[in-house]
């Protein structure tokens, strides 16, 4: 298991715990193992006993626990909370901002148990009989029922890979010699995938993919097999022949809309059997278009050309270290850029306000801008600009006086509180930071998080208007959690001359890499090395400003 999944066995034993009222010493001792855990670098699988006992909170009991995680996937006590209690409930403990006190209310006091049943009772104004829900808690409770249902059994981008890539070296070593590719929504490199699709072109049969376990057949029509994974996850399989490998790629990549575009176009033309995807274009006459924009409304005719690629990408913005939340160092974080071969950085730890988070209070400020100084002497001609990922207050205003917000070398504004915005609340809020003169970047600018929460409502227009009139950029915000700006505002925002930010929001070394997150969806959206502002060098980013 990875660290990643160890720590969240610790957050879920905790959850469960709550929800079964047990002894609240254990479980902040659990919650505070999830928090330490997810921070280490190395695998915990490979660390001693010894080792594992010296990270902090770490006790004998949670250490043999993560020993046992590591060896088998399995934590006995976890397993014990888990058949006490209902699957139903334990799927409502998934619900954003819905935690275990409340999930104990509706499932001991009202006999709920799922997340369906839970729902229609908010349906019926059942919930406000109980402590503890109103109507506006009813109402938001409803809210996010009905996205956690729509969103359930879909993948983040980046866990659509990583279970693609699996299954795609699991079929290479079970079926020798056959041609296999990704297709659909991911090949596409859509935000949120509601389903992993592979193309096999073999000769054989298809039966040595499936073993009963790690990938088990559950149905088959035709060439379509439906299979899972063990870890529950499902797969849809497309087999062919060789020969028509072309043709079926470019038949399960494209979306609906755009397949039927494509063919009603060219009546009477055949697009089967062919080896490759160059051979469809090829032979309806147009070039070739990217995977990525093979959706509903493109321009076939005429689709956009020179997408943006990873290696346009010359600067790293929107960093944190362990000055705010980040788990690296100062150095640590420029010193792993620069390895990458970046030619500059952003530090933009949060501010003040983000007390969460432990923001920067202004002598902190003053601080880092030191530390920044020293470090560029030292590590030039890479360049650490200072900057800071400011809270947009309540009322729109950024988070320090303006005598501290001259001092730095750019600003990302951001909304982190008080989410819960009316279309005229969050434009308004917005619309105040874009026009304060030393804004730089809006960042995540609906504050979304993808499968666990809804972006607020914008008036795209106005927002618009309102970054080419104070000549400030959008941040696509790389995090496969947000990808927010979405792809489909890039081409307006482009049209207007507002360029795009291709930010990670790092909160350690590991998550620099999401840029590539940011590319994938930005070329979605048709965007350019120009249309970019971290694609251009160190000097033309400060001259944005």
């Amino acid at each position: 298991m990875t660290n990643k999944q160890i720590a969240g066995a610790f957050d879920e034993l905790a959850n469960l715990m709550e929800l079964h009222e047990e002894d609240d010493f254990r479980i902040r001792s659990y919650r505070n193992a999830y928090l330490n855990l997810r921070k280490i670098d190395r695998p915990l699988a490979d660390m001693t006993d010894a080792e594992i006992k010296s990270i902090k909170g770490v006790g004998p009991a949670i250490a043999g626990k993560i020993r046992e995680l590591a060896d088998s996937g399995k934590m006995a006590t976890l397993e014990k909370y888990r058949a006490q209690t209902p699957p139903g409930v334990v799927d409502m403990l998934e619900v954003n901002g819905f935690g275990p006190k409340k999930v104990r209310i509706v499932w001991k006091e009202m006999g709920v148990e799922s997340v369906g049943e839970l729902w229609y009772a908010c349906n019926e104004n059942r919930l406000v009989e109980y402590k503890g829900f109103g109507l506006k808690t009813q109402e938001d409770l409803k809210n996010k029922l009905e996205y956690y249902l729509k969103s359930r059994d879909k993948l983040h981008l980046d866990a659509a890979e990583e279970e693609a890539d699996f299954v795609c070296t699991w079929l290479s070593g079970r079926l020798p010699g056959a041609k296999i590719a990704v297709v659909g929504e991911l090949r596409r490199r859509c935000a949120v995938i509601s389903a992993l699709e592979i193309l096999v072109a073999h000769d054989g049969d298809m039966a040595p993919a499936f073993d009963g376990q790690t990938l088990n057949l559950e149905e088959q029509k035709n060439d379509v097999y439906l299979a899972r994974l063990e870890n529950n996850t499902q797969i849809r399989l497309y087999h062919c022949e060789p020969a028509a490998f072309g043709s079926k790629l470019f038949k399960y990549t494209g979306s609906t809309g755009f397949i039927d575009a494509f063919v009603k176009a060219r009546p009477g033309l055949d697009f089967k059997d062919l080896d490759s995807e160059e051979a469809v274009f090829s032979k309806a006459g147009v070039p070739f278009i990217e995977p990525e924009l093979r959706e509903s409304g493109i321009d076939i005719a005429s689709p956009p050309v020179n997408l943006i690629v990873d290696s346009d990408i010359r600067g790293v913005l929107h960093v944190h270290t362990d000055w705010s939340d980040g788990l690296h160092s100062l150095r640590d974080m420029c010193a792993h850029a620069q390895s990458l071969g970046y030619q500059y950085i952003g530090i933009t730890d949060h501010s003040q306000s983000a007390f969460y988070a432990n923001g920067l209070k202004p002598d902190r400020v003053l601080a880092q801008m030191e530390a920044i100084d020293e470090l560029n002497v030292e590590m030039a001609p890479f360049r650490i600009f200072k900057g800071i990922e400011s809270d947009i207050l309540n009322d729109g205003a950024l988070d320090y006086d303006d005598a501290l917000l001259e001092k730095f070398d750019f600003i990302i504004a951001s909304v982190h509180s008080n989410l819960r915005m009316n279309l005229e609340k969050a434009t308004e809020r917005v619309l105040k930071a874009v026009s304060h003169p030393r804004t730089t970047i809006l960042g995540h600018p609906t504050g979304r998080l993808l499968l666990s929460r809804e972006g607020y409502p914008l008036d795209w227009e106005q927002v618009f208007e309102a970054c080419v009139k104070h000549k400030v950029a959008i941040e696509l915000n790389a995090n496969p959690y947000r990808l927010d700006i979405d792809w489909t505002l890039i081409p307006e925002a482009v049209r207007r001359g507002i360029p795009i930010s291709i930010n990670p929001d790092a909160h350690s070394k590991d998550g620099i890499h999401d840029i590539r997150y940011g590319v994938m969806v930005a070329r979605k959206g048709g965007l350019t090395a120009t249309s970019c502002l971290n694609a251009g060098s160190a000097e033309e980013f400060l001259k944005f400003r």
